[in-house]
């Protein structure tokens, strides 16, 4: 990774942003940590500091223990955070059961501009998950972006609708309450970045510093595809963005031509495009805007991939498109959606995954596809006319790498003040049932009731015929969540009714000795069993709080408690969890 340092910044600038750098509260941590380990320190068998030696370097770094006996360093959360950063920064080198400090270290305290600002942006990237084409994290993308669109300064309320947007994702409800609740906290990541020294919060607003503005302006600006490359190229470049991110890296690339030039090479380029590619080429084509008509004009007088053109003019001028051109462009996604599946993937999979996309309108499709003219229209036809008894899958399974992990935010539904939520990173290649048995310790609860999993088109959980879900163990992971801001959704106790919200947060690579399961972050508690659902927990919550309450007493002795103030709706320790965990995958 290279960084574009002193050619467009006077001297005194660069100064600014080395100081910066070194002074961020993250890389300060990660800068005592590596001169602490020094020449060398022995590691556990889990490649971390042993616990007395951690206990040390806490004391070192101001870090508050809750034991001075911790089971493991991996117990400390913040410590294991600045553990994190040096490996990022390069500050420590692992190997052979030792730690020691790295090279990069030295670089870094000579203080010269481009070895300290490419450490800094490499280490900040890193841990920022914006690191690799499937890793990136949608929150702090969201909010450096919108941070950068809106020259530096942004609500924080616009930084939880740009949050919400980038992840797709919805509130349960429109009430303010419920919007802040349900969302990542936008100042939570405010706070992340301010440990890089990227941005600061100013009542309820945040604002990049100088560093941040130097950071966002490369990631969205330089690091954007050439003015000069093909339109190819450039969709090529942006393909693994999510889409405002996509717009925002062609805004070079399209204002170096005119809105004509731009959607005409655009359309030329997705009509040799498939797939992502073309819905890709199309959307920026359509960025455009109305001055770019005479291109679409040209495109509308072609037969087939002038379909799309028609349709965009139509849109334009307010009218309805023609059956025709409505009927080729639906056999060009069912198509879009053959190129994206493996060639090893059985016709009966590809028959139940065109009937999955077509739904409870495939006696409309086939006339459509019939007509179309479309040369893939003959292949469809064929899929979804033939294999009538085979079962229909509900996703595409996912051709991914063995070792490949999922990250995952499981969020409890409906619970507010505080909300209840779980990051976790799991194999992908769990089968739901393993992925129930994670979910019950990740969350908490104690795996006393009936479960199922729902994605919106089958439901999967214990066999029944009663209930008629689907074995849960022949289903894997990955064939349920296929893409990142995939959703699932998971009912516990069917009583109480607990619904939770399973969001794929994350595709990571797989890495080298790192099986089972582990939790990344959350927040709340959770409820206690039987104690009456979203709205039962509210009530218990208030009679805890209220030593007068006429159930208060009743209250105490059923959850074995001698005071309400031991019950902690706040309460979340990730070290408990990934003790449970351990248990488990």
């Amino acid at each position: 990774m290279s960084f574009p340092f002193g050619t467009e910044l006077p001297d005194r600038k660069i100064r600014e942003l080395v100081e910066a750098a070194v002074t961020s509260p993250a890389l300060v941590a990660a800068r005592k940590l590596a001169e602490w380990v020094g020449a060398g320190r022995s590691l556990t068998t889990r490649n971390v500091l042993k616990p007395a030696e951690a206990v040390e370097v806490c004391d070192l770094l101001g870090i508050e223990l809750a034991s001075r006996k911790p089971r493991s360093a991996m117990d400390i959360d913040e410590l294991m955070l600045v553990w994190s950063t040096a490996l990022a920064a390069r500050f420590l080198e692992i190997s052979s059961g030792k730690v020691r400090a790295g090279k990069a270290l030295e670089l870094w305290v000579a203080e010269k501009p481009d070895p300290v600002l490419t450490i800094w942006a490499a280490c900040t990237t890193e841990c920022l998950g914006l690191a690799g084409d499937t890793a990136v994290d949608l929150e702090h993308v969201a909010v450096l972006a919108e941070l950068h669109e809106r020259d530096g300064s942004a609500s924080l309320s616009d930084l939880g609708e740009a949050i919400m947007e980038m992840e797709g994702s919805a509130p349960i409800c429109d009430c303010p309450d419920c919007v802040a609740e349900e969302i990542w906290p936008p100042e939570s990541v405010v706070e992340t970045l301010a440990e890089f020294g990227i941005a600061v919060l100013r009542g309820d607003s945040a604002e990049l510093t100088p560093l941040g503005r130097w950071y966002t302006d490369f990631l969205f600006r330089h690091s954007a595809p050439a003015a000069e490359v093909d339109a190819a190229t450039l969709l090529d470049g942006v393909a693994h963005l999510p889409p405002k991110i996509g717009v925002m890296m062609a805004r070079p690339w399209l204002s170096a031509r005119t809105p004509v030039v731009a959607a005409r090479e655009l359309l030329a380029a997705g009509e040799n495009a498939s797939g992502q590619l073309r819905v890709i080429a199309l959307a920026l084509a359509g960025q455009c805007g109305p001055e770019a008509d005479a291109a679409w004009r040209e495109w509308a007088a072609k037969d087939g991939f002038g379909a799309y053109a028609r349709v965009w003019l139509a849109e334009e001028a307010g009218t309805d498109p023609a059956e025709d051109d409505d009927a080729w462009i639906t056999v060009d996604t069912l198509a879009a959606t053959l190129d994206a599946i493996p060639p090893e993937i059985p016709a009966y999979v590809l028959t139940g995954i065109l009937r999955v996309q077509a739904g409870s309108e495939l006696a409309e499709v086939l006339p459509l596809l019939e007509r179309s003219g479309h040369p893939a229209a003959p292949h469809l036809m064929s899929l979804l006319g033939a294999g009538q008894s085979m079962p229909v899958v509900s996703r595409v399974p996912s051709a991914l790498p063995a070792g490949t992990r999922y990250g995952i935010k499981v969020q409890l539904r409906g619970v507010t003040k505080p909300p209840v939520w779980r990051r976790i990173e799991v194999p992908a290649d769990l089968d739901l049932g393993e992925f129930h048995g994670v979910i019950q310790r990740a969350m908490g609860w104690d795996d006393s009731h009936m479960h199922v999993f729902d994605d919106g088109r089958s439901e999967y959980g214990l066999p029944d015929p009663g209930l008629g879900h689907r074995n849960e163990r022949d289903v894997r992971l990955s064939h349920v969540l296929v893409e990142v801001g995939d959703r699932l959704g998971y009912t516990y106790d069917f009583g109480d009714d607990w619904e939770h919200q399973i969001t794929l947060e994350k595709i990571l690579p797989p890495a080298p000795g790192v099986t089972g399961a582990l939790c990344t972050g959350g927040k709340g508690a959770c409820p206690p069993e039987d104690c009456g659902g979203v709205g039962g927990y509210e009530r218990l919550k208030e009679i805890l709080a209220d030593p007068d309450a006429e159930e208060h007493d009743d209250m105490l002795e059923w959850l074995g408690l001698d005071s309400g103030d031991e019950f902690d709706p706040q309460g979340f320790s990730a070290a408990d969890v990934n003790r449970a965990l351990s248990r488990s995958v």
